[in-house]
């Protein structure tokens, strides 16, 4: 390989690297991992959320678009709180009359912002 040709720098592309384990990626894939607003009818009114799992959903307009329990105006860290204050996962979900597996959801949830970590890449100057 010429010595000129390996110094000369690349072209910009679309591809990123990822953090997580160094491989590129477009930008086509980075939009793949975008959410799609959910439209759907619940009692009688229009009710739209992005999807975070099976229980949990951020919903414009509802709680600051804070994680919430679905079809609940319940926000995700109250009810992680009182676990805090010596409530247990099957006494939040009675208490807010949400299934059980919400509750766990919404542990794994949390455990997951804490083992997934976020790049923040400063601009330019």
């Amino acid at each position: 390989m010429n010595k000129a040709k390996a110094m000369t720098k690349a072209p910009p592309s679309n591809k990123r690297i990822s953090a997580r384990n160094g491989r590129q990626r477009s930008s086509a894939d980075l939009r793949s991992k975008t959410k799609k607003l959910v439209r759907e009818i619940y009692g009688g009114e229009p009710y739209e959320y992005y999807k975070l799992g099976r229980y949990i959903v951020s919903a414009p307009g509802v709680c600051g678009s804070r994680p919430t329990f679905k079809y609940t105006r319940i926000d995700v860290r109250h009810a992680l709180s009182l676990l805090s204050e010596d409530y247990t996962a099957t006494e939040i979900a009675k208490a807010y009359q949400i299934p059980d597996e919400a509750v766990r959801e919404a542990l794994m949830f949390a455990a997951k912002s804490f083992t997934q970590p976020k790049v923040v890449f400063a601009k330019a100057a």
